[in-house]
């Protein structure tokens, strides 16, 4: 059977909950900031407890409908917000706005990653930031071979026992996106779930140009969570950036 991930927030928690090394980094920007936070493509709220347990003025915006009200009766001190990341008009500025995780990457083509950006950069305040965490494209998993499938991670759901997920991907060099297949394989090893979808890979000059080009200043340039300057051996593209 084949599932969407953006309307199931328990299997969408499980296969999310484990990323925890990130926190730090969003806890200490949070902590400098000392305003209004607003998280694009919220999800379902890995970024956001530690945020709003923090005490933090915390808003988070997410295009899925089920995922809003998963993570409003979770976190009621949370304000959370459906919308497009692509175009949204919140009525507010933020003194900083986070887009974690690669959630950019699910935008296919320039014209929607600058839409994006346009609509961040009008919801930030004039001595805001805005932080954009995306990976570095990795030959050895776009050029993997399309037929083979291969162990993505395993998860233990409330109801139905353990899944290990297998998953597949074919890259499109010419319009620079992997397809990618999962496939949930349960303790019988029966394939009960797939899931489909698909992420640009933006290399860092492209994603240096974009960012430039929709108006932000690159204020600081990571490679890691712990604050190391990117270089050639980094496997994040972390931007802090600042409006021109």
């Amino acid at each position: 059977m084949k599932i969407q991930m953006y309307n199931n927030p328990i299997f969408y928690d499980l296969c999310t909950k484990n990323k925890k090394d990130d926190i730090p980094f969003y806890l200490d920007w949070a902590n400098n900031c000392k305003g209004k936070i607003l998280e694009i493509a919220s999800g379902t709220g890995r970024v956001a407890e530690p945020l709003i347990n923090s005490g933090h003025n915390y808003t988070g915006l997410d295009i899925s409908p089920k995922f809003i009200s998963f993570t409003q009766e979770k976190y009621s001190k949370g304000n959370f917000i459906y919308g497009d990341m692509r175009n949204f008009s919140l009525g507010q500025q933020f003194d900083l706005i986070i887009l974690p995780f690669n959630s950019f990457l699910h935008l296919l083509n320039q014209k929607d990653m600058k839409a994006c950006l346009k609509s961040i950069k009008k919801h930030l305040s004039n001595d805001g930031l805005f932080i954009l965490d995306i990976f570095i494209p990795d030959p050895e998993f776009i050029y993997r071979d399309s037929k083979k499938k291969y162990k993505e991670m395993v998860i233990d759901h409330p109801s139905e026992g353990k899944y290990i997920i297998w998953q597949t991907s074919e890259f499109d060099e010419l319009k620079e996106i992997s397809y990618i297949n999962w496939f949930f394989e349960n303790e019988k090893k029966q394939t009960t779930y797939e899931y489909e979808f698909a992420m640009s890979i933006i290399y860092p000059d492209t994603m240096d140009r974009i960012l430039t080009e929709t108006g932000f200043i690159i204020n600081e340039k990571k490679g890691d969570y712990n604050g190391e300057l990117f270089d050639e051996n980094s496997l994040l593209q972390l931007y802090v950036c600042s409006k021109t």
